[in-house]
C-alpha cells in the first residue's frame, strides 16, 4: 500500500475540517444511531435542538478520532483545513483514480493522509458505519498530490480559497452532450401528464403512481413546484393543470398558514416524522418555503390571480414572519395547524427570506422585506459563518446538506436584487463558495461494465445531497441554479458563470429516452438497496422521462451500485423542467 501523510502544524481543537460533500467541520456533530429514515426522539422536540446527525464518517466531538474515506465520497478529491487560531488555511488536492481504483482519504489531528488502494478501518455502508475487512495490496505507486496554503482570517475566506482552486489538478470537466432543449421539454411535458397528472384529485404529484403510498408532496420534490414549469413550458393543458394543483395545494395549508407534508393520491393527509412517536402534524419548514417563493413564480404567470391564492401567500408569509418574531428562529419541524415549533436549531427555511422579498414586492408590504433580512443575518451568523448549513432533506436528521446551501444563495441573490445593499451581494459570493463544496468538477470515472461507463456519463455538474445519502444527483433539489447565473450578472466573475454552466448542462443526459434508454442496476436483493434474499433483481428500462437521482461515485450502496441507478422518478426531473423554464437566469 502507498500511503502519502501530510503534517499540519498547530492543528488543535479548534480545526475545522472539509472533506467536501462529506464531512463539514469534521461532522463534529452528535451523532444518533438510527434506521431508516431516521427521526428525533420526543427528547429531542424543543426549540434548542442540539446539531444531531446519523452515523456517518466523523470526528468525535472534541476532534479526536480519525475518518478515512475515498475519492468516490467526496465531491472534489481534496480536503481542506483552516486553523482559525493561526489565520491559515491548508488544502490537499489528489486526483480520484489510479490505475481504475479510487484514492483514499484520511485525516486525524493535524495529518491528512493519502493512501493507495483506499485504507478504511472502517466504512460507511448504508445507513451506518461498519467494521472494514478489506485486505490492502501492497503496491508500489507514486500518488499525485499538491498542497496549498493561504492566509485566512474567517471562514468566508477560508471557502473563497476553496473555491478559487477546486479544479486545481485540471481532470477532466467535459461537459456532456444532451438532448436539445425542445426534445427535453416535450418528453417532461408527456410523462408528467401521463404518469404525475392525479385526475381524481387534482394535481401534478410527486409520484408517478400513488397507489396507498405517498403521492403529493408539499415543496422540497416537487409538490406545488413541478406545476410552475409545466405552466411554463406547456400549453392550455398544462395551465389548466397548474392552477388546479394550486387549488389542491391550498386545501392543505393549515390554521398557522404553513402547509402540511405529504397526502395519498386519495388525499390522506401524511405527517413528516415517518409515523415516529409525537410526530402528528409535523411538516418541514422548508417545505412552505419552497411554497412561498414558488407561488409567485406562478403568479407570474397567470393574468388573474383567484383570491383564495393571493390569501393563501399572504398566509403563508405572515406565518414566517410570527416564527421568526416568536422564536428568533424558523426551526425544522412545525406544526402546521398550531405554528408551533416542535424541533428547532436548523436551517430548513434557508429559502423563506427569498419568499418574503417576492412577498414585499407582490403585496407592497416592508415588513415582508425587513423580516427576509432579518432572518438571512440569522442565517448569515448561526450557519454561513460556522461553515455548513442544515435541515433541508426531511430524513437526515439535521446532516450536512446542499439543498438548504443552495437556497440560502437563492434569498441572498433576491435579497441584493430588491436591496442592491452590498452585505447581500458578499453574502451570497460567500454561500456561493460553501454551495460549490457540494459540486462534482470533473467527470468521474466509472467502472468497466457500469451503465453510466456504457453510456459515457459524465459526472461534471453533479450535486452531493447531503452527508448521509453518499450520492451525487442531477441537479439542485428544488432549484434551476439561476442564483448563481444572476451572481455572475451582479459581479462578473466568470467562475459563477462556469459553475451555473456545468450545474445546468449535466442533468438532461441523466434522462432516459427511447433513443437512448438507462437501464437499472442489478444488485442482490438481500443488499442494502433491496429487500431480504439472494435473488438479483433484472435490469429494467427506465421509462422516458425517467431521471433517477443517482449518480453513485461512492461504494456506499455496495460497489455493484457505483455507476448505476435504480428504476425510479425522481425530483431531478422537476430541477431539470426549472433549468429549461428558466434558461440563463
Amino acid at each position: 500500500m502507498a500511503i502519502v501523510e501530510i503534517k499540519i502544524e498547530d492543528c488543535d481543537t479548534g480545526e475545522y475540517v472539509l472533506f467536501p460533500g462529506c464531512c463539514y467541520n469534521g461532522n463534529r456533530f452528535r451523532a444518533l444511531k438510527k434506521v431508516y429514515p431516521p427521526m428525533f426522539d420526543p427528547e429531542d422536540f424543543n426549540i434548542d435542538t442540539e446539531t444531531a446527525i446519523t452515523d456517518v464518517p466523523r470526528l468525535k466531538p472534541d476532534g479526536s478520532g480519525y475518518i478515512e474515506v475515498t475519492t468516490g465520497d467526496v465531491s472534489v478529491p481534496c480536503v481542506a483545513v483552516f486553523i482559525p487560531a493561526k489565520n491559515q488555511a491548508v488544502l490537499v488536492h489528489t486526483v480520484q483514480s489510479l490505475r481504475g481504483r479510487n484514492i483514499g482519504l484520511g485525516y486525524e489531528r493535524g495529518k491528512v493522509t493519502l493512501s493507495y488502494p483506499a485504507r478504511r478501518f472502517v466504512k460507511y455502508v448504508w445507513p451506518r458505519m461498519r467494521p472494514n475487512n478489506e485486505l490492502w495490496e501492497d503496491i508500489e505507486v507514486e500518488i499525485p498530490y499538491k498542497v496549498l496554503t493561504q492566509e485566512c482570517d474567517s471562514m468566508e475566506a477560508f471557502y473563497e480559497f476553496f473555491y478559487r482552486n477546486r479544479k486545481i489538478m485540471s481532470l477532466n470537466d467535459s461537459l456532456p452532450r444532451v438532448p436539445k432543449r425542445e426534445e427535453q421539454i416535450s418528453v417532461h411535458l408527456e410523462k408528467y401528464n401521463a404518469l404525475n397528472w392525479y385526475e381524481e384529485q387534482g394535481f401534478y404529484g410527486s409520484d408517478v403512481d400513488g397507489g396507498g403510498r405517498i403521492a403529493w408532496s408539499t415543496g422540497w420534490i416537487g409538490g406545488g413546484i413541478s406545476s410552475y414549469p409545466m405552466m411554463k413550458l406547456g400549453g392550455d393543458l398544462e395551465y389548466e393543470r397548474g392552477i388546479r394543483t394550486l387549488e389542491y395545494l391550498f386545501k392543505l395549508q393549515g390554521l398557522s398558514g404553513l402547509f402540511a407534508a405529504q397526502t395519498t393520491a386519495d388525499g390522506h393527509i401524511v405527517h413528516d416524522g415517518f409515523g415516529a412517536e409525537g410526530t402528528q402534524g409535523f411538516t418541514l419548514v422548508r417545505r412552505s418555503a419552497d411554497v412561498l417563493y414558488y407561488l409567485f413564480k406562478h403568479f407570474s404567470l397567470i393574468d388573474e390571480i383567484p383570491g383564495q391564492f393571493v390569501e393563501g401567500a399572504r398566509r403563508c408569509a405572515d406565518a414566517f414572519v410570527t416564527l421568526f418574531e416568536t422564536y428568533g428562529q424558523l426551526g425544522q419541524f412545525a406544526d402546521f395547524d398550531t405554528g408551533e415549533i416542535r424541533v428547532g436549531g436548523s436551517a430548513a427555511g434557508t429559502l423563506a427570506p427569498a419568499g418574503l422579498v417576492d412577498a414585499y414586492l407582490f403585496f407592497g408590504d416592508s415588513h415582508y422585506l425587513q423580516t427576509a433580512e432579518n432572518i438571512g443575518q440569522y442565517f448569515r451568523e448561526q450557519f454561513l459563518k460556522k461553515g455548513y448549513t442544515t435541515g433541508g432533506p426531511a430524513e437526515i436528521l439535521q446532516c450536512p446538506d446542499s439543498e438548504s446551501a443552495f437556497a440560502l444563495l437563492e434569498s441572498y441573490v433576491r435579497l441584493y436584487d430588491a436591496t442592491r445593499n452590498r452585505e447581500w451581494l458578499n453574502s451570497a459570493e460567500f454561500a456561493a463558495h460553501l454551495c460549490s463544496t457540494w459540486v462534482v468538477p470533473y467527470n468521474y470515472e466509472f467502472p468497466e461494465g457500469s451503465e453510466f461507463r456504457r453510456l459515457d456519463m459524465k459526472s461534471v455538474g453533479t450535486v452531493f445531497a447531503n452527508i448521509q445519502n453518499k450520492h451525487s444527483a442531477p441537479g439542485i433539489c428544488t432549484l434551476s441554479g439561476s442564483s448563481l447565473y444572476e451572481l455572475y450578472e451582479f459581479t462578473g466573475n466568470p467562475r459563477y458563470l462556469e459553475l451555473y454552466t456545468e450545474l445546468t448542462s449535466t442533468v438532461g443526459q441523466y434522462m432516459s429516452t427511447e433513443q437512448r434508454p438507462i437501464f437499472s442496476w442489478t444488485v442482490p436483493k438481500d443488499s442494502t438497496v433491496h429487500g431480504s434474499n439472494d435473488i438479483e433483481v433484472p435490469p429494467e428500462k427506465l421509462p422516458p422521462g425517467y431521471i433517477c437521482e443517482r449518480v453513485n461515485m461512492s461504494d456506499w450502496e455496495t460497489q455493484k451500485c457505483v455507476g448505476g441507478v435504480f428504476n425510479g422518478s425522481c425530483w431531478s426531473e422537476v430541477s431539470n423542467m426549472l433549468i429549461l423554464a428558466d434558461p440563463n437566469g
